[in-house]
Protein backbone atom coordinates (compact mmCIF):
# COMPACT_ATOMS: atom_id res chain seq x y z
CA UNK A 1 0.00 0.00 0.00
CA UNK A 2 1.57 3.51 -1.13
CA UNK A 3 1.56 6.46 1.73
CA UNK A 4 -1.35 8.42 -0.12
CA UNK A 5 -3.54 5.11 -0.23
CA UNK A 6 -2.43 4.63 3.44
CA UNK A 7 -3.05 8.00 4.45
CA UNK A 8 -6.78 8.12 2.70
CA UNK A 9 -7.44 5.17 4.75
CA UNK A 10 -6.29 6.33 7.64
CA UNK A 11 -8.31 9.82 7.03
CA UNK A 12 -11.90 7.59 5.68
CA UNK A 13 -11.59 5.40 8.86
CA UNK A 14 -11.33 8.77 11.78
CA UNK A 15 -14.38 10.09 9.51
CA UNK A 16 -16.41 6.88 9.65
CA UNK A 17 -15.60 6.62 13.53
CA UNK A 18 -16.31 10.00 14.06
CA UNK A 19 -19.95 10.24 11.99
CA UNK A 20 -20.79 6.50 14.37
CA UNK A 21 -21.79 9.23 17.23
CA UNK A 22 -24.23 11.29 15.18
CA UNK A 23 -27.15 9.03 14.76
CA UNK A 24 -28.38 6.69 16.97
CA UNK A 25 -31.90 7.76 15.73
CA UNK A 26 -31.44 7.13 12.37
CA UNK A 27 -29.69 3.72 13.09
CA UNK A 28 -32.89 2.68 15.15
CA UNK A 29 -35.34 4.17 12.64
CA UNK A 30 -33.71 2.73 9.60
CA UNK A 31 -33.84 -1.30 11.58
CA UNK A 32 -37.38 -0.70 12.54
CA UNK A 33 -38.57 0.26 8.87
CA UNK A 34 -35.98 -2.69 7.26
CA UNK A 35 -34.72 -5.04 9.89
CA UNK A 36 -31.56 -5.37 8.01
CA UNK A 37 -29.48 -5.65 10.70
CA UNK A 38 -31.35 -7.83 12.91
CA UNK A 39 -31.76 -10.50 9.94
CA UNK A 40 -27.84 -10.11 9.35
CA UNK A 41 -27.35 -11.02 13.26
CA UNK A 42 -29.96 -14.19 12.72
CA UNK A 43 -27.67 -15.81 9.55
CA UNK A 44 -24.65 -15.06 11.27
CA UNK A 45 -25.44 -16.87 14.55
CA UNK A 46 -27.12 -19.58 11.79
CA UNK A 47 -23.58 -19.90 9.99
CA UNK A 48 -21.88 -21.01 13.51
CA UNK A 49 -23.80 -24.35 13.60
CA UNK A 50 -22.89 -26.43 15.36
CA UNK A 51 -21.61 -24.22 17.67
CA UNK A 52 -23.77 -22.23 20.74
CA UNK A 53 -21.49 -20.58 22.52
CA UNK A 54 -22.83 -19.36 25.87
CA UNK A 55 -19.96 -16.63 27.27
CA UNK A 56 -20.37 -13.96 24.18
CA UNK A 57 -18.61 -10.97 22.80
CA UNK A 58 -20.36 -8.66 20.57
CA UNK A 59 -18.15 -5.85 19.37
CA UNK A 60 -19.30 -2.53 17.97
CA UNK A 61 -22.91 -3.40 19.27
CA UNK A 62 -24.36 0.12 18.42
CA UNK A 63 -27.58 0.58 19.76
CA UNK A 64 -27.81 -3.30 21.00
CA UNK A 65 -29.86 -5.03 18.48
CA UNK A 66 -27.08 -7.54 17.38
CA UNK A 67 -26.80 -8.06 21.23
CA UNK A 68 -30.16 -8.76 21.52
CA UNK A 69 -30.85 -11.01 18.31
CA UNK A 70 -27.89 -13.44 19.33
CA UNK A 71 -29.85 -13.12 23.21
CA UNK A 72 -32.53 -14.27 21.66
CA UNK A 73 -31.80 -16.96 19.49
CA UNK A 74 -29.50 -18.50 22.06
CA UNK A 75 -30.93 -18.03 25.19
CA UNK A 76 -33.70 -20.30 26.39
CA UNK A 77 -34.95 -21.22 29.98
CA UNK A 78 -32.79 -24.02 30.81
CA UNK A 79 -29.72 -22.21 29.11
CA UNK A 80 -28.41 -18.83 30.24
CA UNK A 81 -25.76 -16.71 27.81
CA UNK A 82 -23.59 -13.60 29.43
CA UNK A 83 -23.31 -11.42 26.50
CA UNK A 84 -20.76 -8.89 26.34
CA UNK A 85 -21.27 -5.72 24.06
CA UNK A 86 -18.66 -3.31 23.84
CA UNK A 87 -18.93 0.17 21.61
CA UNK A 88 -16.79 3.03 21.61
CA UNK A 89 -19.99 5.45 20.82
CA UNK A 90 -21.76 6.51 24.80
CA UNK A 91 -24.36 7.59 22.50
CA UNK A 92 -24.98 4.32 21.03
CA UNK A 93 -24.76 2.68 24.54
CA UNK A 94 -27.30 5.00 26.05
CA UNK A 95 -29.66 3.96 23.62
CA UNK A 96 -29.03 0.28 24.39
CA UNK A 97 -28.82 0.48 27.87
CA UNK A 98 -32.39 2.39 27.92
CA UNK A 99 -33.98 -0.19 25.38
CA UNK A 100 -32.73 -3.57 26.96
CA UNK A 101 -31.96 -2.23 30.68
CA UNK A 102 -33.88 -5.63 32.21
CA UNK A 103 -32.66 -8.64 29.65
CA UNK A 104 -30.72 -10.86 31.96
CA UNK A 105 -27.26 -11.76 30.69
CA UNK A 106 -27.07 -8.80 28.79
CA UNK A 107 -24.44 -6.36 29.55
CA UNK A 108 -22.98 -2.87 27.90
CA UNK A 109 -19.78 -1.85 28.02
CA UNK A 110 -18.22 1.34 26.55
CA UNK A 111 -14.61 0.84 25.03
CA UNK A 112 -12.40 0.62 22.11
CA UNK A 113 -12.81 -2.23 19.51
CA UNK A 114 -8.93 -2.21 19.62
CA UNK A 115 -8.31 -2.51 23.17
CA UNK A 116 -10.48 -5.37 24.40
CA UNK A 117 -7.35 -6.80 26.43
CA UNK A 118 -8.12 -4.19 28.66
CA UNK A 119 -11.31 -4.95 29.34
CA UNK A 120 -11.86 -8.33 29.40
CA UNK A 121 -9.12 -11.19 30.61
CA UNK A 122 -11.65 -14.51 30.52
CA UNK A 123 -12.04 -16.58 27.17
CA UNK A 124 -15.63 -16.45 25.48
CA UNK A 125 -16.28 -19.18 22.90
CA UNK A 126 -17.91 -16.91 20.25
CA UNK A 127 -17.08 -13.81 19.07
CA UNK A 128 -19.20 -11.40 17.05
CA UNK A 129 -18.43 -8.72 14.69
CA UNK A 130 -22.19 -7.43 12.87
CA UNK A 131 -20.76 -4.71 9.85
CA UNK A 132 -19.25 -2.82 12.41
CA UNK A 133 -16.05 -4.48 11.71
CA UNK A 134 -15.47 -2.53 8.58
CA UNK A 135 -16.33 0.56 10.52
CA UNK A 136 -13.21 0.54 13.02
CA UNK A 137 -9.91 1.37 11.35
CA UNK A 138 -6.92 -0.91 13.32
CA UNK A 139 -10.04 -3.52 12.91
CA UNK A 140 -6.50 -6.11 12.63
CA UNK A 141 -5.52 -5.55 16.07
CA UNK A 142 -9.44 -5.90 17.23
CA UNK A 143 -9.20 -9.27 15.98
CA UNK A 144 -5.57 -10.06 17.53
CA UNK A 145 -7.12 -8.86 20.84
CA UNK A 146 -10.12 -11.03 20.17
CA UNK A 147 -8.03 -14.11 19.01
CA UNK A 148 -6.15 -14.15 21.71
CA UNK A 149 -9.99 -13.77 24.08
CA UNK A 150 -11.20 -17.16 22.09
CA UNK A 151 -10.98 -20.00 23.91
CA UNK A 152 -9.66 -23.29 22.04
CA UNK A 153 -12.66 -24.37 19.46
CA UNK A 154 -14.22 -21.49 20.26
CA UNK A 155 -15.93 -19.20 16.92
CA UNK A 156 -15.08 -15.92 15.69
CA UNK A 157 -17.72 -14.28 13.03
CA UNK A 158 -17.96 -11.97 11.19
CA UNK A 159 -20.86 -9.95 9.54
CA UNK A 160 -19.39 -7.05 6.79
CA UNK A 161 -21.27 -4.95 3.47
CA UNK A 162 -19.18 -5.84 0.43
CA UNK A 163 -20.94 -3.01 -1.71
CA UNK A 164 -23.49 -2.71 -4.94
CA UNK A 165 -23.54 -4.72 -7.12
CA UNK A 166 -25.35 -5.10 -11.08
CA UNK A 167 -26.57 -8.22 -12.67
CA UNK A 168 -23.59 -9.55 -13.87
CA UNK A 169 -21.49 -8.12 -10.51
CA UNK A 170 -20.39 -4.87 -12.15
CA UNK A 171 -20.08 -2.32 -9.59
CA UNK A 172 -23.55 -0.02 -10.39
CA UNK A 173 -22.04 3.06 -8.82
CA UNK A 174 -18.99 2.95 -10.91
CA UNK A 175 -20.93 2.28 -14.23
CA UNK A 176 -23.35 5.40 -13.64
CA UNK A 177 -20.75 7.52 -11.90
CA UNK A 178 -17.44 6.77 -13.94
CA UNK A 179 -15.74 9.31 -12.47
CA UNK A 180 -17.09 8.95 -8.69
CA UNK A 181 -14.85 7.14 -6.19
CA UNK A 182 -16.24 5.44 -3.22
CA UNK A 183 -15.49 2.91 -0.59
CA UNK A 184 -17.69 -0.08 0.78
CA UNK A 185 -16.27 0.75 4.59
CA UNK A 186 -13.45 1.82 6.07
CA UNK A 187 -11.65 -1.78 5.39
CA UNK A 188 -11.83 -3.62 2.47
CA UNK A 189 -12.38 -7.33 2.98
CA UNK A 190 -9.68 -8.47 0.91
CA UNK A 191 -7.55 -7.13 3.79
CA UNK A 192 -9.83 -8.80 6.58
CA UNK A 193 -9.59 -12.02 3.73
CA UNK A 194 -5.72 -12.25 4.03
CA UNK A 195 -5.55 -11.27 7.73
CA UNK A 196 -7.00 -14.40 8.69
CA UNK A 197 -5.05 -16.08 6.07
CA UNK A 198 -1.90 -15.26 7.75
CA UNK A 199 -3.32 -16.69 11.28
CA UNK A 200 -2.69 -20.63 10.84
CA UNK A 201 -4.50 -21.24 14.27
CA UNK A 202 -7.94 -20.03 12.71
CA UNK A 203 -10.41 -22.38 9.66
CA UNK A 204 -11.89 -19.92 8.34
CA UNK A 205 -14.89 -20.14 5.50
CA UNK A 206 -16.40 -17.28 4.50
CA UNK A 207 -19.81 -17.16 2.64
CA UNK A 208 -20.95 -14.62 -0.13
CA UNK A 209 -24.53 -12.52 0.02
CA UNK A 210 -26.75 -10.70 -1.96
CA UNK A 211 -29.96 -9.45 -1.71
CA UNK A 212 -32.03 -6.91 -4.69
CA UNK A 213 -32.38 -3.68 -3.24
CA UNK A 214 -34.58 -0.89 -4.13
CA UNK A 215 -34.38 2.44 -4.78
CA UNK A 216 -35.35 3.00 -0.97
CA UNK A 217 -34.15 1.06 0.58
CA UNK A 218 -30.29 1.54 -0.80
CA UNK A 219 -31.09 5.12 -0.16
CA UNK A 220 -32.29 4.80 3.48
CA UNK A 221 -29.10 2.48 3.92
CA UNK A 222 -26.46 4.81 2.12
CA UNK A 223 -28.00 7.76 4.63
CA UNK A 224 -26.82 6.50 7.59
CA UNK A 225 -24.54 8.77 8.81
CA UNK A 226 -21.23 5.96 9.44
CA UNK A 227 -22.40 4.94 5.62
CA UNK A 228 -22.70 8.02 3.95
CA UNK A 229 -19.31 9.01 5.21
CA UNK A 230 -17.28 6.58 3.14
CA UNK A 231 -19.36 7.96 0.11
CA UNK A 232 -18.69 11.61 0.64
CA UNK A 233 -16.27 11.65 3.64
CA UNK A 234 -15.34 15.50 3.18
CA UNK A 235 -19.07 16.99 3.39
CA UNK A 236 -21.19 17.33 5.88
CA UNK A 237 -23.82 14.94 6.99
CA UNK A 238 -26.33 16.91 5.60
CA UNK A 239 -25.15 17.88 2.51
CA UNK A 240 -24.60 14.41 1.60
CA UNK A 241 -28.57 13.00 1.94
CA UNK A 242 -29.13 15.14 -1.62
CA UNK A 243 -26.01 13.52 -3.45
CA UNK A 244 -27.12 10.16 -2.06
CA UNK A 245 -30.52 11.23 -3.05
CA UNK A 246 -29.16 11.65 -6.76
CA UNK A 247 -26.92 8.42 -6.91
CA UNK A 248 -29.59 6.03 -6.11
CA UNK A 249 -32.35 8.15 -8.41
CA UNK A 250 -29.75 7.38 -11.21
CA UNK A 251 -28.43 3.87 -10.64
CA UNK A 252 -31.52 1.81 -11.63
CA UNK A 253 -31.65 3.77 -15.20
CA UNK A 254 -28.44 3.18 -16.13
CA UNK A 255 -27.32 0.26 -14.32
CA UNK A 256 -30.51 -2.41 -14.22
CA UNK A 257 -31.38 -3.55 -11.07
CA UNK A 258 -29.02 -3.29 -7.93
CA UNK A 259 -27.96 -6.34 -5.88
CA UNK A 260 -26.94 -5.49 -1.96
CA UNK A 261 -23.72 -7.51 -1.19
CA UNK A 262 -22.68 -8.83 2.04
CA UNK A 263 -19.75 -11.39 3.20
CA UNK A 264 -20.04 -13.18 6.08
CA UNK A 265 -16.73 -14.76 7.63
CA UNK A 266 -16.63 -17.90 10.57
CA UNK A 267 -13.58 -18.23 11.83
CA UNK A 268 -12.91 -20.83 14.62
CA UNK A 269 -9.91 -21.77 16.26
CA UNK A 270 -7.92 -24.53 16.37
CA UNK A 271 -5.18 -25.43 13.97
CA UNK A 272 -6.24 -26.22 9.90
CA UNK A 273 -5.39 -29.33 8.63
CA UNK A 274 -2.58 -30.57 6.90
CA UNK A 275 -3.14 -30.66 2.78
Amino acid sequence: MSVQENTEKHFLGNVVARNVDQGPLVYDLFEEKHHLLESLTKRQVELIVPSRPSRILVVGCGTGISAMTISNMLSSSDRQTRIFAVDVSEQMLNRAKERYRNIPGLFFIRGDADNLESFFHEGFDGIFYTPSIFHIPNFRESVRQASGLLVPEGVISICGFAGLFGENGEDPVQKAFPDFRHNAGAVPFQEAESFFESMPEFRTTWVDFRMEAAEEFVFDYLSIPSQSSTLFPKLPYLDRIPKIREICATLEGKAGPVFMGWKFCMARKGRRLAS
